[in-house]
């Protein structure tokens, strides 16, 4: 068998130098934005500040730009790297059965072990293989284009529009597993604000009804009717296909093998886009998406600055959480953030802060410890998944805006 999992350095550096345009744009930016001039008058002064207008915002999307490209790369060749240790523990376990094949051609149990180690190897080369898919759906998104979204049968596209729901429906997406709010797992599509909101919902027993009364299965039109809320005014909206890049969740595990299927997420992001279009969900803001998804009032505690938020700001979330509402969490817009974090067996463990990104706060403890889930899902890169638990001061310092709501109300 052949490796083909590249060179992770290589990526690591490319992402480190986005990183540091990044750096240099916001920098740009700042300078730019303070240099207004409040005192100065006349002509110039009006040209100047129109210029300002225009072009500051688009400074700040090319940071924005390249900082989320720079996380892209990171990942990946954290991606790289799990895989290639993957890879070449199976490769070791193919030399060790081969070996012990050739002193004995009848010893199955080796022969098994080969076989399994060989499938091991392929898993862990088709791992990096869909990370690269991905990356390269999020690095094209960053400079303003769509991913594919392309099945195998269609390489050239020719079939397929990336911002059309192309995957059938069946009627298995809301069975029991579905309301697991640790199996969501975020696709290639940039929606991490909205899959938070549902993940939020799933999280709690309120919540968890509310998504059971606002998605039906349709068994004439095999299709599924989603509930979205126009000014609080329910509406539904039939969807009969997903994205195939959307948000999944586990389907079926068996030995070594596994597969997925659309998750309730990925009904939403279908009715969303068809009655709102593609750009609302590919990137937005978490208190569009929860009025929508929901249909009642909506709170945002955040600090301009984007400073963190404080305890007395957290005490108000521990309020909202503590009367069965849901809240959504926003990330530092920009930089490298790695914080020591507890899982929920009380082990510790660094993880990666995804920037501008939304996380699920699920409870918040009398110290203002806060727990939160990432919608990237299970075993994402940059936290693993599953429920886990920041500091105060981690919190204080890197998250400056929650959005909230709370559908028992």
């Amino acid at each position: 068998m052949v490796s083909s999992f590249g060179d992770p350095a290589a990526v690591e550096a490319a992402a480190a130098a986005l990183h540091t345009g990044a750096q240099a744009a916001e920098r740009a930016r700042n300078e730019a934005a303070r240099a207004r001039p409040d005192t100065w008058t006349g002509a110039a002064a009006d040209a100047y500040t129109a210029a300002a207008s225009e072009t500051l915002p688009e400074s700040l999307r090319i940071a924005d730009a390249l900082e989320g490209a720079a996380g892209t790369l990171r990942r990946y060749a954290a991606v790289q790297r799990e895989a290639q240790s993957q890879y070449d523990e199976a490769q070791g376990d193919v030399d060790r059965a081969a070996r012990a094949l050739r002193s004995n051609p009848l010893d199955i149990p080796a022969a098994l072990s080969v076989a399994r180690a060989e499938l091991a190897a392929f898993g862990a080369l088709g791992q990096v293989q869909q990370a690269a898919s991905t990356a390269a759906d999020e690095l094209r998104a960053a400079i303003g284009e769509e991913g594919d979204g392309r099945p195998w049968w269609d390489p050239f596209g020719w079939f397929n529009d990336p911002e059309d729901p192309d995957e059938r429906v069946s009627d298995n997406i809301l069975d029991d597993d579905a309301f697991d709010p640790d199996d969501v797992a975020q696709g290639s599509i940039g929606d991490c604000f909205m899959l938070s909101s549902i993940v939020s919902l799933l999280d709690s027993d309120e919540g968890d009804e509310f998504i059971r009364d606002n998605v039906r299965w349709d068994p004439e039109k095999e299709g599924y009717w989603v509930t979205l809320y126009s000014n609080g005014e329910p509406q539904e909206v039939f969807v009969e296909h997903v994205f195939d890049n959307g948000a999944k969740q586990s389907d079926w595990d068996w030995w070594i093998f596994g597969g997925d299927k659309p998750s309730i997420a990925a009904l939403y992001e279908a009715a969303i886009r068809q009655e709102y279009g593609y750009d609302f969900i590919d990137g937005g803001v978490p208190a569009e998406a929860m009025e929508i998804i929901t249909g009642h009032p909506v709170d945002v505690i955040e600090n301009s600055n984007y400073a963190g938020l404080d305890p007395e700001q957290v005490d108000d979330l521990r309020e909202v959480l503590d009367d069965g509402g849901q809240v959504v969490i926003s990330s530092p817009r920009s930089g490298d953030h790695q914080i020591t974090v507890t899982d929920a067996d009380g082990n510790s463990r660094d993880v990666d802060v995804v920037t501008s990104h939304s996380y699920v706060i699920t409870r918040i403890d009398p110290d203002g410890s806060v727990w939160m889930r990432n919608p990237w899902g299970p075993g994402n890169s940059a936290d693993g998944g599953g429920e886990f638990r920041v500091s105060p001061e981690d919190v204080e310092d890197l998250f400056w805006r929650a959005t909230m709501t709370n559908v028992t109300e």
